[in-house]
């Protein structure tokens, strides 16, 4: 309860401050990536993220709500085939570092520009219907912090494309996940006269 008090108040204040510091509205749809959801372990189950979410962001922070599909298998399985899963998840995150950013700060087209981050977040993951049936429960909570790197070229104002790299540690389950993937992002504050 402590740890869910701590991060919605993290999101609250995030917010605030963004909305002093003039936000931008980001819409990541769709964020594809390629994802271990054990970096220790990455032969037990691999596979691919398919999500959207919806960042509210300034130059050196963001607050994102979102969610999407875990598509995997395990490589190990005597039955590959049969070990595929797919877990839908829900993720809300804040962030704070450099988040699509580059060194003149607000340049509109043909430039490259970064994120680099330090984020925290909680991530809500569906189980399947046979996980439902082996511990009788829907789903599962875990806490996040972790870092997030991009890179992008601005090819307008309006829409991006983004290649970025996720570490997440996930505290409850102790361990440490990784995505690597791309974004295509709509700047929904965008002036497209």
């Amino acid at each position: 309860m402590k740890k869910t008090i701590l991060l919605a108040s993290c999101l609250f204040v995030a917010v605030i401050l963004q909305a002093q510091y003039g936000p931008r509205l980001f819409l990541d749809i769709p964020t594809i990536s390629f994802a271990v959801p054990d970096v220790t372990n990455p032969s037990n189950r691999m596979g691919f993220d398919l999500g959207t979410a919806f960042n509210v962001g300034t130059h050196w922070s963001v607050a994102r709500i979102g969610g999407g599909g875990r598509f995997s298998l395990s490589p190990d399985a005597e039955k590959v085939a049969e070990s595929f899963q797919i877990n839908p998840y829900l993720l809300a995150e804040v962030g704070a570092g450099i988040y699509r950013s580059n060194g003149n700060k607000c340049s509109r087209t043909q430039q490259n520009a970064f994120t680099a981050m330090a984020k925290a977040g909680v991530n809500y993951s569906f189980y399947t219907k046979d996980e439902k049936k082996i511990i009788d429960e829907t789903g599962v909570i875990d806490y996040t912090v972790g870092a997030e790197f991009g890179y992008f070229f601005i090819r307008d104002i309006f829409k991006n494309y983004e290649l970025f790299l996720s570490a997440n540690y996930h505290t409850k389950a102790e361990v440490l996940s990784g995505n690597i993937g791309f974004k295509l992002f709509l700047n929904l504050k965008a002036d497209r006269d």
